[in-house]
Formats: C-alpha cells, sequence, structure tokens
C-alpha cells in the first residue's frame, strides 16, 4: 500500500492535470504524448507498479482507490496488440471486422460491439464476461461456472498515428451510465506532438 501511496505521489509531480472547462480534467500525458479528458482529477501512475510481471507499456489513472484496490480508473495500455493480428477498424471489409468480433467472444467477453472513438476512428469495445465456464475436472469439456468479482470494458483501436493502444475501465459495476462516461472519456482522447509542447514552452519563455 505504501508503495502505490509514494508513488501517486511522486508521479503526480511529473503529469500535468488541467481543468477543462465543466465537463472534467485534462490529463496531458509527458511520457506517452496523449491527452484525454477524465471525469475526475486523476493520480497517475505507470502501469508496471501493479502488475509487475507484466509486460505492458502504459499508464492508470486512478480516480478512486483503496490501497492496491483501484475502485475507478483507466488503464491506458501502448503496443496493446499486434496490428497484424487485428484487422484495421477504419479501413479493413466489414465482414472481416465482423469474423474478428466473432472470435474474440471466445477470449472471455460477453459483450462485444464496434464503436466509434471519435470521428473516423474506430475501435472494439468488450465487456469481460461476469460468469466464466471452467473445466473442474480436466477432461477438456465445461463443467462449472465461475463468477468473477467484478466486469470490465476495454477498447482496443489504432490511434490517428498508427500506434496499436487499449484503454480499460476499472470499476465496481458496469451499467449504462458507466459506459457512457467511458465512451465519454474516449472520445476526448488525443495524441499530443511533443514538438507542440515544445513550441508552445519557447513562445512562454519569450513573452516572459
Amino acid at each position: 500500500m505504501l508503495k502505490l501511496i509514494v508513488t501517486l505521489m511522486l508521479f503526480a509531480v511529473f503529469s500535468t492535470v488541467e481543468a477543462a472547462d465543466n465537463s472534467g480534467y485534462e490529463y496531458v500525458s509527458p511520457m506517452y504524448n496523449y491527452s484525454i479528458v477524465c471525469s475526475k482529477q486523476p493520480n497517475v501512475i505507470p502501469i508496471r507498479v501493479l502488475f509487475e510481471d507484466d509486460n505492458r507499456d502504459g499508464e492508470i489513472l486512478v480516480f478512486e482507490n483503496d490501497g492496491y484496490y483501484i475502485k475507478s480508473g483507466l488503464v491506458i495500455t501502448f503496443n496493446a496488440f499486434d496490428p497484424t493480428l487485428i484487422p484495421n477498424f477504419n479501413k479493413d471489409s466489414k465482414k472481416l471486422i465482423e469474423q474478428y468480433i466473432e472470435a474474440k467472444k471466445n477470449d472471455g467477453y460477453e459483450r462485444l460491439e464496434l464503436i466509434e472513438i471519435a470521428k473516423g476512428n474506430k475501435g472494439v469495445m468488450g465487456i469481460t464476461a461476469k460468469e466464466i465456464g471452467v473445466d473442474e475436472d480436466g477432461d477438456g469439456t465445461v463443467d462449472g461456472v465461475a463468477i468473477a468479482d467484478r466486469q470490465e470494458a476495454v477498447v482496443f483501436f489504432r490511434s490517428t498515428l498508427g500506434r496499436c493502444i487499449a484503454i480499460e475501465m476499472m470499476g465496481d459495476e458496469i451499467n449504462e451510465a458507466t459506459l457512457n462516461e467511458f465512451r465519454s472519456m474516449l472520445s476526448t482522447f488525443k495524441e499530443v506532438n511533443p514538438n507542440d509542447k515544445k513550441d508552445k514552452k519557447d513562445k512562454k519563455a519569450k513573452q516572459g
């Protein structure tokens, strides 16, 4: 718990959160060059802090937590998938995308759908299943059901710069209200050109 709290405090120094009118807070990542408007002001930690054995690269935006348990937050992963194995949701045929979605249902999702992240950019949203079939006696057939502690929603998409990104919503409850909130945050995701940030700083310095 101490490790998480200290990391939250230290990482906040190197992250940027700005008021974004009345709809939320704009977080700008200096490490991964993106911005997103969040429903609440987040604390930000690297993925590796909570998932030490995980090779994922990215950040966790924590809105509410109890020690290591994150009650509400976003996990933003970069290089999240192999682009050769997943269709281009903006360019590939409808049939190919439907085949991918159908096959993905076997990976523990109860709901999958093609959604629009922003104008002209689509992704696939999946909601993990609450009840998961299990092979209890090892005979290769499903003969039992495991109940997940909680469900999660995740979206896979290619960014405007071609990065393979997954954004996962962590929360105690998945319902239409929380999904709408998730979609609203997704729609604000933007990539930030690091040169633009440098130019702005240089202009401010000159004006000062």
